[in-house]
This record gives C-alpha cells, sequence and structure tokens, in this order.
C-alpha cells in the first residue's frame, strides 16, 4: 500500500488518451439560466439584465439608444396591508423585508409620452391627496368639496394604475417577474429564446 487513497478522483489526466478529471460542481453553484424567459404574460428579467429593443408599453420595435436602466422593488403583500394598518411598523421594516432589482429596457415615443404623463398623473394624485388631508383636519368648509376632492383622488390613482408600464409580480433570488401588458408578452412571445449564461 503506498499511501494513496483509492477513493479520491484522478488528479490528472488518465495516460495514453484518457481524459482528466471533470471539474466538481459545487452545490452552491449557480445554474446555467436564461436571461429572461416568458411565462404567459409574466417575464422573468434576471438582476441586471438588458432586455431586447422592445418598447415595454407598447411592444414595437425600439432603438438601442432609447434604453434606460430601471431600478424595481417587490415587498410582499401583507407589507402593502401593514403600511395601512401600522405605518410605524412598516416604515421600520420596509428596508428588511424590500427586495431590490434592475433591469434596462426601452421605451419607444409613445411609451415615453404614456411615462411622463403617468408621473404627471401621480404628482396630482400626491398634491390633491395632501389637500384632501389639510382639509380634512383643519375642519374644512362643506362635505362636498372633500368628497369632490376624494373622487379625484380615486381617478388620480386608477388613472396612474391604467397607465404603468409593467407591474412587478415578484423579486427572488435570481429574477424579477414582471407582468406586461398583452401586446408587449405577444412581441416577446415572437423572439427566440435566449441562451443560458451563468
Amino acid at each position: 500500500m503506498d499511501g494513496a487513497n483509492p477513493y479520491l478522483p484522478p488528479q490528472a489526466a488518465i495516460a495514453e488518451g484518457g481524459r482528466g478529471a471533470s471539474p466538481a460542481v459545487g452545490p452552491d453553484a449557480e445554474p446555467a439560466l436564461p436571461p429572461w424567459r416568458l411565462e404567459g404574460r409574466t417575464l422573468f428579467a434576471r438582476h441586471g439584465v438588458t432586455l431586447p429593443d422592445i418598447c415595454l408599453f407598447t411592444g414595437e420595435p425600439t432603438k438601442p439608444a432609447l434604453r434606460r436602466r430601471v431600478p424595481l422593488s417587490w415587498t410582499p403583500l401583507w407589507f402593502k396591508l401593514l403600511c395601512v394598518t401600522a405605518p410605524m411598523a412598516a416604515a421600520m421594516t420596509y428596508s428588511a423585508l424590500r427586495r431590490p432589482s434592475n433591469v434596462e429596457h426601452t421605451l419607444g415615443p409613445s411609451g415615453q409620452r404614456r411615462h411622463g404623463l403617468c408621473l404627471l398623473l401621480c404628482l396630482a394624485a400626491m398634491l390633491d391627496g395632501i389637500a384632501l388631508f389639510f382639509l380634512l383636519t383643519s375642519g374644512g368648509p362643506a362635505p362636498a368639496v372633500s368628497g369632490l376632492l376624494f373622487l379625484a383622488l380615486v381617478g388620480l390613482i386608477l388613472a396612474v394604475l391604467s397607465l404603468r408600464v409593467f407591474r412587478v409580480v415578484k423579486i427572488d433570488r435570481r429574477y424579477a417577474r414582471l407582468r406586461l401588458r398583452r401586446p408587449v408578452a405577444d412581441a416577446f412571445a415572437r423572439l427566440p429564446p435566449p441562451p443560458p449564461s451563468v
């Protein structure tokens, strides 16, 4: 017995045309995954991926010059309920529960206009909400004015939700799941699937 362990894999190539030892794959090694994949209307986008040149609002082809990197974040649904019922507890636990990601995508001219309109409506909804809050806390004028401000706030929120480019469904360790509009999902479905990458 020369002291060599017969159970160890070969450390060098086997002589006379044999193959060397295959590299060991650790249990924590990341599998080769595609940069994006489509399941129904949900786009699974790897963190930091550059998506194809398709407008994420209309589904039309775009140019690489229109690309922009967008930060994404996601929190569980129960956290959103916590924001309504216990805002202080939600504020203290937000950074621990928030999952960040980012993707690089493109918006065509019409998508950029809609996105700008969405931002303006967000600002209007915020100002309307502040005005409604001060009106209610100061014992403001007539209830009819408060009712009109509340209806305007609800209308603005609904408009913002209808104009958003996509919805972040979930962010896990590998992918950000984005819910796309139907024309955009159809455009991605026509593309060949990308090759896996580590």
